[in-house]
């Protein structure tokens, strides 16, 4: 990869932040649909949460953007809301397009939220993911994050983790 990524704050409904969302929803879509999603299925999945609370003050929303300012991921912190622990923050929508997987993309964002959730006093971060996403619990076990007990009732996450960040 020889162009600069630079992680920006965004809104999850508008450019840069709606072209990041809408990569991860493609993405998970149709890993659990076991083909390419539609434009219809990801609406529908956007419409069911639409910021995710992701915007402040619930929470922030960051987008690694190319130099020509495409984006090539994302990745969202809650510090609260239905289903996050109260010693917690929650990392949500971690995506990274598949032109980039494997440059180091992932972990500066990973990274970031990190650094952010240990800086606001969190004692933990905590997430869920799929099964499938291979690529992601990889990730998240390299940083140090270990599975957990179920922490919320995500109809869609089959694995849970936490980073103790004392």
């Amino acid at each position: 990869m020889s162009t600069t990524i630079v992680l920006r704050e965004a809104h999850p409904d508008v450019e840069p932040g709606l072209g990041a969302l809408s990569g991860y929803l493609h993405d998970v879509i149709g890993r659990m649909q076991g083909r390419p999603a539609t434009d219809d299925e990801v609406a529908a999945f956007a419409a069911e949460s639409p910021n995710d609370g992701l915007v402040a003050p619930d929470g922030t929303f960051l987008v690694a953007v190319e130099g020509d300012g495409e984006a090539v991921g994302c990745v969202g912190l809650r510090w609260r809301g239905a289903g996050v622990p109260a010693d917690a923050a929650e990392l949500k929508r971690m995506w990274t397009s598949p032109a980039v997987r494997g440059h180091g993309v992932g972990k500066l964002l990973l990274d970031e939220v990190v650094r952010r959730a240990r800086d606001g006093g969190c004692a933990r971060l905590v997430l869920d993911s799929r099964a499938d996403l291979v690529e992601a619990r990889t990730l998240y076990e390299r940083a140090g994050f270990v599975e957990v007990a179920r922490y919320n009732d995500n109809p869609h996450a089959q694995v849970w983790y936490a980073l103790d960040l004392r």
